[in-house]
């Protein structure tokens, strides 16, 4: 028996996104799909559910003949399923590396990242205004004073958020077309676990929106390539380009400046230099900002709690816990509109952000480089009727962020 490749005999999965399938007999199976698409294919390997569990002992820390043992899961059968993984992109090695190589000089060649979520409204531009406008002619004008120097957004879908960013975004239906917009999204699936920016622009059905170079240069003068690092993380995350049909509706393909942002209060794994900080990031892009010429926009892509057994908790969803996250949020969001980040933080760390707030940095981050005062215009719950089994709440929050006086 020939031996095995090394990351084959020691597996380590990468993230996947396990998403419900149903076989030619109507049986329920687990597609185990790549956020990143790294094949560009769209095929993922298809498993039975009852599989899962097997998956939370493929991180690299055992051989096959160590997970035979714990798991009585035959050999033959680990090796075959180590080998479907590897060809799909899912295991960390060398096919990974090459795979992950090979979309970013694909993204370097077009000088955009895929268009992704950006087709949340729409796979065409007219489909996709269409969609927008409409939702931004049926909300409120939230009639903010002051003047606004940015919003909190959800990055929720479309179907449980949209009214909520129509409300956010009609507070700039009146403001003119920017120099440039920030948006600070959230990493949900990569690895990096610093900020992650990108020289690049980002695809979307009107075309590429482009990097704002100025602003970027001025980081990269400042903070260097470690801003680049796990730039491959940008490929799977859907919290920058779900912005960009409003952002288009509004003002054109305006040059973006996009981050994903960590949380202040999650230590980062290596503190060896290699990657940027969140308390590093802050202050050098208030001063890039404070350089750039023309005006700035910001858009914090965050989302509040992520309750339900589909994030970990055993009881479903009922009237009940809805209005306990409700209660929760709001006193979180009471601290964030008071605009102290420190007292913001405490609260949250408090509790180890039990209620699972995925957003907590770019929305500080968001206060910090504007220098504003959070204003609420609306709080918002996916709604109970898309869920009627209870699996999840995601709630989000509308906010102004207006300039201080």
């Amino acid at each position: 028996m020939d031996p095995l490749p090394a990351h084959h005999d020691r597996p380590h999965v990468r993230p996947f996104l396990p998403i419900a399938v149903q076989d030619a007999e109507k049986k329920v199976l687990v597609a185990l799909r790549d956020p990143s698409n790294l094949r560009g294919d769209g095929n993922a390997p298809v498993v039975p559910p009852e599989m899962l569990p097997l998956f939370s002992i493929l991180q690299g820390e055992h051989t096959l003949e160590e997970i035979t043992e714990k798991t009585g899961a035959p050999r033959e059968f680990l090796v075959q399923l180590v080998t479907a993984l590897d060809d799909a992109g899912l295991l960390w090695g060398p096919n990974a590396e090459r795979l992950e190589k090979a979309a970013l000089d694909r993204v370097r060649a077009h000088r955009a990242f895929p268009k992704g979520a950006s087709t949340a409204a729409g796979e065409t531009a007219d489909e996709a205004t269409s969609t927008i406008q409409k939702l931004l002619d049926e909300a409120e004008d939230p009639e903010l004073e002051g003047e606004l120097l940015g919003i909190v957004a959800p990055h929720l879908d479309y179907t449980r958020g949209g009214k909520t960013y129509a409300t956010a975004y009609k507070a700039f239906v009146k403001a003119a077309r920017p120099d440039r917009v920030v948006v600070l999204g959230t990493n949900h699936f990569g690895i990096g676990d610093g900020i992650v920016m990108t020289s690049h622009g980002f695809d979307s059905p009107w075309g590429p929106f482009a990097a704002d170079s100025g602003v970027v240069d001025m980081l990269e003068k400042q903070l260097g390539e470690r801003l680049f690092k796990d730039e491959i993380d940008l490929l799977a995350e859907h919290s920058i380009g779900i912005h960009l049909p409003w952002l288009h509706t509004l003002f054109g393909r305006v040059p973006v400046v996009a981050a994903l942002v960590p949380s202040p209060l999650r230590p980062m794994i290596a503190d060896d230099g290699a990657r940027v900080s969140f308390d590093e990031f802050v202050p050098a892009l208030r001063d890039a900002l404070a350089k750039a010429p023309g005006r700035t926009l910001v858009v914090a892509s965050a989302d509040l709690s992520h309750v339900g057994p589909q994030f970990g908790d055993q009881t479903p969803v009922g009237p009940q816990i809805r209005k306990d996250v409700e209660r929760y949020d709001r006193a979180l969001l009471s601290t964030y509109l008071e605009g102290n980040m420190d007292s913001f933080l405490t609260k949250i760390g408090a509790d180890q952000n039990s209620q699972r707030w995925c957003s907590v940095g770019n929305m500080t981050a968001a206060k910090l480089v504007t220098g504003s005062l959070p204003e609420l215009i609306e709080y918002a719950q996916s709604p109970a009727e898309l869920d009627p089994q209870g699996h999840a709440l995601v709630s989000c929050a509308a906010m102004g962020l207006v300039r201080i006086d």
